[in-house]
């Protein structure tokens, strides 16, 4: 009922406060903002963007709350010691996490690009650094592209719809590689708009050099952007023989997905085998894209902790059926359309919708992306509520959404200055929107860490040179595991490791120094005992 007032308030405002501002005064003041707006935009909404995603991340220092969040800071750890990998553990089975190779050496399964990004903040000692920093680019990327291809009261609303959104306020706060994966796709954007309109050289570099870097991050999320990318360039470069400038932009992208090729040989001694097909045959051979199962056991054997990822992964698996298909993108599409318009934004589908047959030909080129994205993973197994794969397509369902809503305002209203002042009152809107969901992702996020800061409380009260071994119990909560690997394992204060019965005495021996503890999952941190 109180969305309804507010709404009926803002289209009255708009309707008629006009009237009672002078013609003069109005278009000046209007004016002045939007020079403002174009001049200081980007970088207002960049620390805006940085303050709610930190406040909403809810510690100074947040902690990792996935598997796949430890996977990267570890391995930004080891790329902050200049080092590719580290050896592996004495006895690797104490030591199994998930997402994380321990055999021949120590390293994250996935492409380095979002690690070597995340060194920064290992360097430093502030790992939130980046995220943050990633936020801030996105942040700044959203409005100025909108401003760019419109104007800069909708790209306000642009960014308004965007940083609210409940896919944004969930998975910006973390160290998911999404967060490098949309700073790129946004920049590479930028540089393709500005090498068509100047055709200057750099900017086609920066272009390879950002889908260079998307591609080593999340290969299958850039190949879906890269596509439409590279259908406009290759355009270009034959229509105007631009051949120089593509042969060097090519160069370009091609040194950088030479990492990949290193990182193979580093991490698992064959330039042709990844860590992540590694590990995939290690621990979930079926976890692999397409509509068939792999049967073939893993090689290793599979911890409690992993074994929950086993079975999550398998249950998707066995789900992922050609002739499921139909109800598999209608499972995705609406949970990604629940994440976008839950709650008091679910009336924004509608000019979300209205949006799409508003569409100038740069959004529609983002939309087509967006599209790909969807349609690249549909192959791919995964938990349909699980929608961080889709957090790139967030800014352009937002500029879609900001579209519709400023073409429906000017076929009502009629009037450049009301649609302006309706669209300032649309996003005030929001902003009042947004303030119980900022709240209520901050104690998501407090719940998600609980487990996590409370374990870390414990381990902080124990002697230098611990062992503590865990015994996990029966579970479904997939994420919640505490044994971790680290880029000094010998200089580390405390070791955390699978409790796996009798063979503890072998690694006892093996460290006669340490002192070793047990803790049973099934009783919290309050029941860490010696």
């Amino acid at each position: 009922m109180i969305a309804v007032i507010l709404s009926a308030l803002a289209i009255l405002a708009a309707l008629f406060a006009p009237r009672y501002v002078r013609d003069e005064s109005f278009a000046t003041r209007i004016e002045r903002a939007a020079i403002g707006l174009r001049r200081f935009g980007p970088l207002a909404t960049a620390v805006l963007s940085v303050a709610i995603v930190w406040f909403v991340w809810d510690a100074l220092v947040p902690i990792a709350q996935v598997h796949d969040e430890n996977s990267y800071l570890l391995q930004a750890d080891i790329f902050a010691r200049g080092r590719w990998t580290v050896p592996s553990p004495p006895i690797p089975d104490f030591f199994e996490q998930p997402h994380v190779q321990v055999v021949p050496t120590v390293a994250s399964k996935y492409p380095p690009g979002h690690a070597l990004l995340l060194s920064i903040g290992s360097l430093v000692r502030f790992p939130p650094l980046v995220p943050l920093l990633l936020t801030a680019i996105t942040a700044a990327l959203v409005f100025a592209l909108a401003a760019r291809l419109t104007n800069p009261w909708l790209a306000l609303l642009t960014w308004t719809m965007w940083i609210s959104a409940p896919i944004v306020l969930r998975f910006q706060a973390s160290y998911f590689s999404e967060l490098t994966t949309s700073a790129v796709v946004l920049g590479s954007w930028w540089a393709l708009l500005e090498w068509r309109e100047t055709r200057r050289r750099r900017w086609l570099l920066l272009l390879a050099l950002a889908v260079g870097w998307g591609a080593i991050t999340r290969p299958l999320t850039m190949l879906a952007f890269a596509i439409p990318i590279g259908v406009v360039v290759a355009r270009d470069v034959v229509r105007l023989r631009l051949w120089l400038d593509f042969g060097l932009a090519f160069l370009t992208g091609v040194l950088v997905l030479g990492i990949l090729p290193l990182w193979s040989a580093r991490t698992t001694g064959d330039w042709r085998v990844s860590p992540l097909e590694q590990y995939r045959k290690d621990y979930l051979p079926f976890d692999k894209i397409g509509f068939t199962i792999d049967t073939s056991p893993p090689r290793r054997t599979v911890s409690p902790v992993l074994k929950t990822t086993y079975d999550y992964f398998l249950f998707a698996r066995k789900q992922q059926q050609l002739s499921a298909l139909p109800e598999i993108i209608g499972d995705r599409a609406l949970n990604l359309t629940i994440i976008l318009f839950k709650g008091a934004r679910l009336p924004l589908l509608l000019f979300a919708i209205a949006g799409l047959f508003f569409m100038s030909a740069p959004l529609q080129f983002a939309a087509i992306s967006a599209l790909l994205l969807f349609i690249a993973h549909l192959p791919y197994a995964h938990w349909a509520p699980w929608t961080v794969y889709y957090l790139e397509a967030a800014p352009v369902i937002a500029m879609i959404t900001a579209v519709g809503i400023w073409r429906v305002a000017t076929r009502i209203l009629a009037d450049e200055r009301r649609v302006r002042l309706a669209s300032i009152f649309v996003t005030a809107l929001l902003v009042g929107y947004a303030v119980p969901a900022i709240v209520f992702w901050r104690n998501d996020h407090r719940g998600r860490a609980a487990f996590f800061v409370r374990f870390a409380v414990e381990l902080k009260k124990l002697p230098p040179h611990s062992i503590v071994f865990v015994r996990y119990t029966p579970r479904t909560l997939q994420h919640i595991a505490v044994v971790f690997n680290s880029a000094d394992l010998a200089h580390e204060r405390v070791w955390v490791v699978h409790d796996l019965g009798p063979r503890n005495a072998e690694l006892r021996r093996l460290v006669p120094d340490r002192t070793s503890f047990d803790f049973e999952e099934e009783q919290l941190v309050d029941r860490l005992k010696r």
